[in-house]
């Protein structure tokens, strides 16, 4: 039998790859990887990753991992906020106007960034409040930007930053 680690990362990965809308597809999904469960087990996976349901670009709702903490844990909730923080794949573009920070994502995905940037506990950023596909974050009145830079390097997509290089001159 494998561990209750591995199979949350399992469920992290399948959720973070594929538009999940019922238990039943995502029991299935985590069969083909060799994990069976029952769907008890599997709510109370998806309460410990604190999953949410949102609504997708089809009109329907998907699966979504919009926290990073797990209970007793702390080699998971080590790796999973790593994962979460340095992939975001979901994170399209960021821009900054004053001390505005924001950030574009695919629909459905921007709770979760919020959270994670939150998680991260920084003084160069005071809060942020999601929508649906996009994450406006307030920076700190004395942030620099390059620190701020160095921060985002490590939560979002390096192409993303690259874009952006002119924001954190």
């Amino acid at each position: 039998m494998r561990s209750r680690i591995s199979r949350l990362s399992a469920i992290v990965d399948i959720l973070s790859h594929n538009n999940i809308s019922c238990q039943e597809e995502l029991l299935k999904q985590l069969a083909v990887r060799g994990y069976i469960v029952t769907q008890a087990t599997l709510s109370r996976d998806l309460k410990k990753l604190r999953t949410t349901k949102v609504a997708n670009d089809l009109g329907g709702y998907r699966y979504v991992v919009s926290g990073t903490e797990v209970d007793n844990d702390a080699d998971f909730e080590r790796s999973h906020s790593t994962l979460q923080s340095s992939l975001h794949p979901a994170a399209l573009s960021v821009a900054i106007s004053g001390n505005i920070m924001v950030i574009k994502t695919r629909n459905g995905y921007a709770s979760g960034i919020a959270y994670d940037l939150d998680m991260l506990r920084s003084p160069l950023i005071l809060g942020t409040i999601p929508g649906a596909d996009t994450v406006f974050a307030v920076i700190a009145e004395d942030a620099m930007r390059h620190d701020l830079y160095e921060l985002l390097s490590t939560f979002l997509p390096p192409e993303v930053l690259e874009a952006a290089d002119s924001y954190f001159e």
